[in-house]
Parts: C-alpha cells; structure tokens; sequence
C-alpha cells in the first residue's frame, strides 16, 4: 500500500531535523559527542535521540527535546531517559524536563502544510549550519 502525502511528509520532517539535530553541534571534522554518555562520533554514525517519543507530535521536532545520542544509548539503553532528563536540566535550567514532560501530553492538529513548514524552517537552518 503506498504511503499517504501526509506520511510521506512527516517521514521527510524527520529527516532533516535528524540531520539538524545530529549536525548543529558537531565540529569542523563533523564529529559530535552523544548527549548521554559522551561517546564522540562522526555525526552520520549518531541517532537523533527523543527525550520525549517520537509519538507525542507537540515534541516531535522540538529542538530542546531531541539532542544527539549514540545507537548505544539511544536504542540499546531505550534512550536513557533518566539520564537525558538530568542532562536537559543542566543545559537549559531546572525543569526542562519536566516542561518538556508537559508540553508533550498536549495534543495538537498539524496540518500538511505545517508539516512542510517544519521541513522548510530545518531546511534553512541546516543551510545555514553548512556555512
């Protein structure tokens, strides 16, 4: 059965702000380290880890919920959430996580549109990345 446009669009979302995620920290040789543990790595060899899932679209492609994370971590540990949450709470003050816990159980209607606005709004910022 082929995929619906809006799967389709939402497939390409994830994408680019994978490779947003995964890019916006990593040095000049593309190297970048994973946000849990630290093991540094090319980006290309990163996941682009979800404190909160994937499921909940209010977090999807939130910038402060999705943070660099080796497969270790990210697959083979279930994305170490309690650690990642300790993590989000340094960088971006006392409870980000909690916050981030919140914003994830509302509910939001994204149309087709706004979903490619999410594709062109991670576009430009890779391409700016890139300069």
């Amino acid at each position: 059965m082929p995929k619906s446009k809006r799967s389709k669009l939402i497939a390409k979302a994830d994408k680019v702000f994978s490779q947003y995620i995964r890019t916006r920290n990593a040095d000049s040789n593309g190297y970048v380290a994973c946000f849990t543990c630290g093991k540094v790595d090319q980006w290309k060899s990163q996941d682009c880890g979800h404190f909160m899932s994937r499921k909940h679209y209010n977090t999807r492609w939130d910038e402060d919920n999705c943070q660099v994370q080796c497969k270790g971590c990210n697959i083979f540990r279930h994305g170490e959430q309690f650690l990642f949450s300790v993590h989000l709470d340094k960088l971006y003050g006392e409870g980000k996580a909690e916050e981030l816990h919140f914003k994830s159980r509302q509910t939001i209607k994204l149309s087709q549109h706004d979903i490619q606005d999410i594709i062109d709004y991670f576009e430009a910022r890779l391409v700016k990345l890139k300069k």
